[in-house]
């Protein structure tokens, strides 16, 4: 590895190998000259404008989004649906074309990205994710909306207070900053469908499948409810109760539930609260593609 190359990964090695030309002219003292005889020579690549792979690292999606911030300027983020991916949003695709948000009026178009521009961003509103700039999950909350359902909204609301006990107070914030925000009465309204207990959701099924006893009438469970033996004892710790009722929901997710161990505890523990007169029912994830759910919820409302 000569002297170039050496100067040349110093720079690109924080940014997945990728480095601008300015970067690469001023930070590594190579010139235009140099850089065009090793684009010429295949060594190095030029995937959007202005920005050089040197060829150190693999071109992934991750990569791709890295030369997507460099060509649109430090002044720049990962924003909407490819930030709510990013920070693990339910049921939150990679998306197709990224999103970037830029100031209004300082950004250059390049290639295929969806380009979003603000007027005002503050600080407490940025952060990073697999070292890539990108809007907080309140931001992407805020910015989201407007191209998503109320039930999308609800989802997106149930599972960030399920990981955060602290992310609806940051969303509401946000919600007093932008108080002229086109999308704010949609989120103040898929807020408001939240229950006052949803940091209680044990997993993301828990927080699909509230969502679907909800969406098909059912009245609101009680979280983590505790069901306790004839002596007080407690017997196990559920999902979702329905106390006035005697039934219950368990949400079995496979990380946990599908290990042996695990199966016989809980048929144990089932057992003993059917034998105390609970009606127990265990949903799985291919359970919301069918009708059980609709039907459980018809019999709670009966």
């Amino acid at each position: 590895m000569d002297a170039v190359d050496a100067r040349a990964q110093h720079v690109a090695r924080p940014q997945r190998g990728r480095a601008t030309r300015r970067q690469l002219r001023e930070d590594a003292s190579i010139s235009p000259a140099t850089i065009a005889r090793r684009l010429a020579a295949g060594s190095w690549s030029e995937p959007v404008p202005t920005v050089i792979d040197i060829g150190t690292h693999e071109r992934t999606w991750l990569a791709e989004l890295q030369e997507l911030l460099l060509a649109t300027g430090p002044r720049s983020w990962l924003s909407h649906m490819t930030s709510a991916h990013l920070h693990g949003f339910l049921d939150v695709g990679r998306p197709h074309v990224p999103d970037v948000l830029v100031d209004r009026g300082g950004h250059t178009r390049i290639g295929e990205v969806r380009l979003h521009t603000t007027r005002a961003i503050v600080p407490d509103e940025l952060t990073a994710v697999n070292g890539l700039r990108c809007t907080t999950v309140a931001r992407t909350y805020l910015d989201v909306a407007a191209g998503s359902t109320l039930d999308e909204l609800e989802r997106f609301g149930l599972e960030l207070a399920r990981r955060d006990r602290n992310a609806l107070r940051q969303i509401g914030e946000l919600l007093d900053r932008y108080r002229n925000a086109p999308s704010r009465r949609r989120l103040v309204a898929a807020i408001s469908r939240l229950p006052g207990d949803a940091s209680l959701l044990g997993s993301p099924l828990e927080v699909l499948g509230v969502q679907d006893l909800r969406r098909h009438g059912a009245p609101p469970p009680v979280l983590q409810y505790r069901v306790r033996d004839l002596g007080g004892a407690l017997v196990k710790r559920v999902d979702t109760a329905w106390p006035d009722r005697m039934a219950l929901a368990e949400w079995d997710g496979r990380a946990y539930h599908d290990v042996a161990p695990a199966r016989a505890e809980d048929e144990v523990c089932r057992a003993r609260m059917r034998a105390l007169g609970w009606h127990v029912e265990v949903f799985r994830r291919p359970d919301l593609e069918g009708d059980r759910i609709r039907s459980f919820a018809a019999w709670l409302r009966g």
